[in-house]
């Protein structure tokens, strides 16, 4: 008996040709329950770890290298390098990340990804896995179960899967050991395997179409270390398996990629031509170098059927190809874009369409929604510069990009407004859901500014056509007004971009100004009239207008308050 099992093989199985066809039963159940364990886990881990995987990816915006980092720690508190690689792909379809931090990324997540291999051959060399997994499971469905806190409950998941992934690990031991005690049947296998073993390319395709068809090169691995331990396959066929479940593993990022932008495919591909590289550069020096090197270090450690030799092929061959890709990275890009083409410029209205971020990672999608806000926050801050600069230059180049500007503001609102109630629908902490709370007050007041810019347009541009004009000092009096009014606007915008409390207790006061600015003004204006200096006839204009850079400045300490207060809540004072 190769390992220590609950209840003896031949109880379990018996003899004859039901026993074989109860033992492949057990195999097909031990990989249900293998995956199942390890869909499990992830989707736990990353509930658990899901702020803290936004904050280290926001963080990770610097360098490749950095992005390395990001990818074999998103990795290893989720388990799951295909779906870092998913979400990195995600990400860049979404205008987070660009193409060489994403690929930064995948480098990492694919060394993250070889750590549950090695805990498994760690549980397998010393023959424990049977008992761990009953205890696992135990420990895990009594946390889950029967404990009210959440994170209890949490923790407990991601105990009950391991305990699954250990339990689907012994099953497939077990109906290994039956088939190994039939010499008959034991010849079969060899045969089968050492048929493969002869051939890498045909371990290598093995070891691609299963990953493909499982989803998870982990359960791969896992198996091919079961297999490997009860000498069911040698070294050779078990390093050339291991080999193709590296490519099978990047199929879940291009599938991630189908209907998303061109910059997201190439990230995509990107990831499957790593893998390749790699698999080919190992492939051709399979029989001289790579196999000979793990064999060697095999003898040497005394680790004959030892899957631990697995493992650490399989980190070997990671970390050595995600070393020598992160200095090829604008080569990959090159060739990626010689296979897709240039960048397709969608807009961040068009990216606000689509949804599967939201489902993926909340809190991401909320940081997406953050990016969306700063850019429609520098649509704004454009369109009331252009509004300065028409107050006394009349051009009318000004007035169609003022119409551009006012339907990008509109769309973003709508789009980014949808966007936000659709993920009101998932499960977001208080903190991210007090910032949504925010971000649907704050582009409502954007939007609105961007209103009043309009209404200051026309105004204008009736004034241009009817050729009234303004005073030198009512000319002057409005520059004063637009001078503050710019301040407060570029301050607002650089407070938003920063998240910066600092910076919109500095900018508040410009509000104030404002509003004394308008009186004062008004009055100023009027007498004006009055004493037939200006010949702006149409009062009303000019009140208009100044009524309408008062309400921007309401709207924008609106904006402000948001970032200055923790508990928030808009003061209809200042909604008009």
């Amino acid at each position: 008996m190769n390992s220590v099992n609950l209840l003896d093989v031949s109880l379990i199985f018996g003899d004859g040709v039901g026993a074989n066809i109860t033992a492949i039963l057990y195999i097909l159940c031990g990989l249900g329950i293998f995956l199942y364990g390890i869909n499990r886990m992830g989707s736990s881990l990353k509930v658990i770890a899901g702020d803290k995987m936004r904050v280290i990816i926001e963080k990770s915006t610097n360098t490749p290298l950095k992005g390395m980092l990001v990818g074999f720690v998103t990795t290893m508190l989720t388990q799951s390098a295909s779906g870092t690689s998913a979400l990195a792909v995600s990400l860049v379809a979404s205008g987070l990340m660009t193409f060489p931090q994403a690929i930064g990324v995948l480098l990492g997540a694919n060394i993250g990804g070889t750590i549950l291999t090695i805990i498994l051959a760690i549980f397998s060399q010393f023959k424990i896995m049977p008992v761990v997994s009953v205890v696992l499971v135990f420990v895990g469905a009594f946390a889950t179960f029967f404990f009210k806190d959440k994170k209890i409950n949490q923790i407990g998941s991601v105990v009950l899967g391991f305990g699954f992934i250990f339990l689907g690990l012994a099953f497939i031991d077990m109906s290994f050991d039956h088939f190994l005690e039939n010499p008959s049947l034991k010849t079969g296998i060899n045969n089968i395997f050492e048929f493969i073993s002869d051939i890498p390319v045909l371990g290598i395709l093995v070891g691609t179409v299963f990953t493909i068809v499982v989803q998870s090169s982990s359960a791969t691995i896992g198996i091919v270390q079961e297999m490997f331990s009860s000498t069911s396959i040698n070294l050779f066929g078990a390093l050339a398996i291991m080999l193709g479940a590296n490519i099978g593993t990047t199929i879940t990022a291009l599938l991630a990629s189908l209907g998303s932008s061109k910059s997201a495919k190439k990230v995509a591909i990107a990831n499957s031509l790593i893998k390749l590289f790699g698999v080919i550069c190992f492939g051709i020096c399979f029989r001289w170098a790579f196999y000979p090197i793990v064999n060697m270090l095999m003898e040497a450690l005394g680790w004959n059927t030892n899957p631990m030799i697995i493992a650490l092929a399989h980190l070997g061959f990671n970390v050595i190809n995600s070393f020598v890709m992160l200095l090829l990275i604008r080569p990959l890009e090159f060739v990626c874009n010689k296979m897709l083409g240039s960048e397709d410029n969608i807009s961040i209205e068009e990216h606000l369409l689509d949804y599967s971020l939201i489902k993926k990672s909340p809190s991401l999608a909320l940081s997406f929604v953050k990016s969306s806000i700063d850019y429609m926050a520098n649509e704004m801050k454009d369109y009331v510069h252009s509004v300065k600069k028409y107050a006394f230059e009349q051009d009318d180049k000004i007035l169609k990009n003022g119409a551009e500007i006012e339907r990008s503001i509109n769309c973003l609102d709508k789009r980014i407004h949808d966007y936000l109630i659709k993920l009101t629908l998932s499960k977001i902490d208080d903190e991210s859901s007090s910032k949504l709370s925010k971000y649907l007050d704050q582009i409502k007041d954007i939007e609105r500014i961007g209103d009043h810019c309009t209404n200051i347009l026309e105004f204008f541009s009736d004034r241009y056509n009817k050729e009234l004009h303004l005073s030198e000092d009512g000319s002057q009096d409005l520059e004063s007004m637009f001078a503050t009014l710019l301040a407060m606007t570029d301050g607002t915008v650089e407070a938003i971009e920063n998240w910066d409390a600092q910076k919109a207790i500095e900018t508040v006061p410009y509000e104030d100004q404002i509003d004394q600015l308008e009186e004062v003004l008004h009055e100023r204006h009027i007498h004006r009239v009055n004493a037939g200096i200006c010949s702006f006839t149409n009062t009303e204009h000019y009140v208009e207008i100044l009524s309408n850079i008062e309400r921007m400045g309401d709207h924008l300490k609106n904006i402000l308050d948001s970032i200055i207060n923790k508990e928030y809540c808009k003061d209809d004072e200042y909604y008009h």
